[in-house]
This record gives structure tokens, C-alpha cells and sequence, in this order.
């Protein structure tokens, strides 16, 4: 069993009563259906579907379904879990990656890894012992790695964080709410102060604060556009070239794009970009770089911010490394560092859920918009539900689509 690393508090939990004992629901064997791998290799070729018995529930653990339908409207397709055809995804499938799903040797007769690392659950059922609130319904993962790529699984109470908002924000919303956008809180709050609420806003001397980044499209980084917006702090945007550049330009000002450049734009004439986005910050301060690209890309954005800037890298989409010239560091006194969310939770626990929850809030109030979606159900048998998978997966490899919900049915 997973060890518990949240605390009673943290989650809100309070001890059940007796009298709840009929809601303990489904707590004895139950077939889970999942997406595996058993070897590393291209997720387009190594995943496919596996069922399994799960077995009864122990004390302290909860029962979850994958998904659920949003109490406002039990019309709303029910979700589960996102398919990202990320580096980080292509890394955990290639077993590079730094966090690593559990290797299950006790589920079958050949060794396999459930996948995932996000998504929503209901809670079925748990094994009282006084220690599961008969409220907690609708959760999300308060940890990495949890193999959340299944119908049905067993999991620690203490490895999840129910989601409070008014009005409550629909699984959809939820089901992508665990890793982009706190990515993109943090980023914003513990390097450059600036979140309003922050007492060292207090030394910012009165000017607007701005933000620059790459990968301006990505779920980080429409959730950072977001977020800024809703802090009065400005943000200039950098993205691929495209045919469709446009209408994404439109659609990034929609959520709250200050400015946006393609990447082109920026490196055809660095130095006429440099006085355009110069005249945009006039009596500002842009200090505050997020890099989820590298390369060329990089080292033109990082030159843009003013003295005693900060780049900060999250991501190597690019797989090219940063090259930046000595003479930032040495004149201007830039500082480069890296975030990685799960570092920060390992450090932050007691943070996490009151974050999770702010960010619900601003979904409720309209201030933070998930990414577009489609939702693919997984039907079928262990066969079906494996070719179904490899071809989502060679469809974002393709970079075709929106970002994926799956589902089981």
C-alpha cells in the first residue's frame, strides 16, 4: 500500500460516524480495466489495455472510479484522466523520466505499469474506520505517479485532495487540474512576487509587472496568461509559426494575451523585436522569464528582460540545450533556475490542497479556463481498448487534436 503523505488537515477530513457506515459502498474485489505498458518504447506502439482484480479495500484506503458527472448536470459526459503527447509522457512510457510509475508484479502473470499521473475520481467506497469523511467525493490526485489510468483503483485517502469551490467546477475542469495550472501559479508566485497578495509586492515600487514566455500555447502556458491576467500583470507571448497563427493569436487575447509573437517574428529581427516589446513595458518591469522550449528560442527571449531578471525552465520541447551568453549573467545579473511541481510538493505539503483549492475557485469565477478537450471513451476488450489508445497516441504524436480526456465505458 501507498504511503500516506497528507495530512487529516490538510484534506479537510474529519472522522465519520457510525451512522455513516451504509455509504462505505463498494469495498470487496472489483475488475479494473487499465492502459499499461510492459516494456519501454513509443507509446504509440507499447500501450494496451489489461484487466485485472483489484482486491478488497484495507483500512485507510478509498475505492475510485475514474471520472464522474458533474452534479449541475448529469448530462455532461463523465471524464477521467488526460492523455498528454508530451516530452514527459514520451519519457515515463521511455523510462527516462525521473518519477516513475510502480512496476506491478502482482496483477498478472507478466510484469506491467499502469499509467498516469493525473486525473478525477469518485470515491465508491472505503473500509470505515473513522477515518474517511462521507463528503469526499469528487477528488484529484495529491501525489505523482498514482496509475490513474484505469477504471477503477485502490488509494490511499491521504494521496488525494478533494476539490472545493462554489459553485463546484464540473470533472472536466478537474480532470486537468492537478499539474499545468499549479505549475503555472508557482511559477508566477515564488520567483518574481507577483501575486498581488504577496507581502513583497510591497517593494515592487508601484510599476506594472510583465512576464515573458515560449510555449505561450501550452496548457502551462495559457494557464500562466490566466492567472497574470487576473493580477493585473502583463504578459508577452511567444509561440511556433503556423498556419493557423491568427486565429491561435486570437484565441490566446481571448484569455488574456497582453501581446503575442511567433517565434519567427522574434528571430527574423531580434533587435526590432527588442524596441517593439520595449515600448509595450515602457515604465514597467519584465523580469520574469518561463522557458518550456530551449534553444535559439530561449536565448533571444532570455535577452529581453531587465536587469536582475530570472529565467526559469520547466520543459525542453525543442530537446535543444540553452545557450546563453556570459555576458547576461555577468552585466545584468540574470539568474537561470528550474521547476519541477513534484519537487515542489515534496517540499510544500501542506500547501498543496489550499493551492488546489484557490485555483478551483478561480474555474468557478471564470478566471481560469480549462484547455480545449475531446473526450475519447475506451470500449471494448483488453484488444479494443489497446488499439484505441495506441491511435490517440499517434495522433498527438502527430501533434493532430486537442488536448485528450480518456475515459472508460
Amino acid at each position: 500500500m501507498l504511503r500516506p503523505s497528507l495530512s487529516h488537515s490538510l484534506l479537510g477530513l474529519r472522522p465519520l460516524s457510525t451512522s455513516a457506515a451504509s455509504w462505505a459502498g463498494q469495498t470487496g474485489t472489483q475488475v479494473s480495466r487499465a492502459v499499461v505498458y510492459s516494456a519501454h518504447g513509443d507509446p504509440a506502439q507499447v500501450l494496451k489495455g489489461f484487466s485485472y482484480t483489484l482486491p478488497a479495500l484495507e483500512k485507510g484506503c478509498v475505492r475510485l472510479r475514474s471520472g464522474g458527472c458533474c452534479a449541475a448536470s448529469e448530462s455532461e459526459a463523465c471524464v477521467g484522466f488526460p492523455a498528454n503527447q508530451t516530452v514527459t509522457l514520451q519519457n515515463v512510457i521511455q523510462g527516462v523520466y525521473p518519477s516513475k510509475p510502480a512496476l506491478r508484479t502482482d496483477i498478472g502473470p507478466e510484469e506491467v505499469t499502469i499509467m498516469g499521473n493525473e486525473g478525477v475520481g469518485v470515491v465508491e467506497g472505503f473500509v470505515e474506520d473513522g477515518s474517511v469523511e462521507k463528503s469526499l467525493k469528487i477528488v484529484v490526485m495529491g501525489r505523482s505517479q498514482l496509475s490513474t489510468w484505469q477504471s477503477h483503483t485502490n488509494l490511499p485517502y491521504t494521496s488525494l485532495i478533494r476539490i472545493a469551490s462554489n459553485p463546484p467546477i464540473s470533472p472536466v475542469q478537474a480532470a486537468t487540474l492537478a499539474i499545468n495550472p499549479p505549475t503555472a501559479l508557482r511559477m508566477l508566485s515564488d520567483f518574481i512576487p507577483l501575486d498581488p497578495q504577496s507581502p513583497k509586492q510591497r517593494n515592487m515600487d508601484g510599476k506594472k509587472q510583465w512576464v515573458i514566455q515560449n510555449g505561450a500555447n501550452s496548457a502551462v502556458g495559457t494557464a500562466a496568461i490566466q492567472i497574470a491576467k487576473s493580477w493585473n500583470v502583463g504578459t508577452i507571448n511567444l509561440v511556433r509559426d503556423r498556419d493557423d497563427l491568427p486565429a491561435l493569436k486570437s484565441h490566446l487575447a481571448s484569455l488574456g494575451a497582453d501581446h503575442v509573437l511567433s517565434y519567427s517574428e522574434l528571430l527574423s529581427n531580434p533587435k526590432a523585436a527588442r524596441a517593439q516589446i520595449k515600448q509595450w513595458t515602457k515604465g514597467g518591469s519584465l523580469r520574469l522569464a518561463l522557458n518550456c522550449v530551449g534553444g535559439k528560442e530561449t536565448t533571444e527571449m532570455v535577452k529581453l528582460l531587465d536587469s536582475e531578471g530570472i529565467l526559469v525552465t520547466y520543459g525542453a520541447m525543442s530537446k535543444e540545450p540553452l545557450q546563453i551568453p556570459p555576458s547576461l549573467f555577468i552585466f545584468k545579473k540574470l539568474t537561470t533556475t528550474g521547476f519541477w511541481l513534484s519537487n515542489w510538493v515534496e517540499t510544500h505539503p501542506e500547501e498543496r490542497a489550499s493551492m488546489m483549492s484557490s485555483l478551483a475557485q478561480m474555474i468557478a469565477d471564470g478566471h481560469l479556463v480549462e484547455p480545449e478537450t475531446e473526450i475519447v471513451e475506451l470500449a471494448g476488450d483488453d484488444e479494443a481498448v489497446g488499439g484505441t489508445i495506441r491511435g490517440v497516441m499517434k495522433k498527438l504524436e502527430e501533434g493532430r487534436g486537442k488536448k485528450t480526456l480518456l475515459r472508460f465505458v
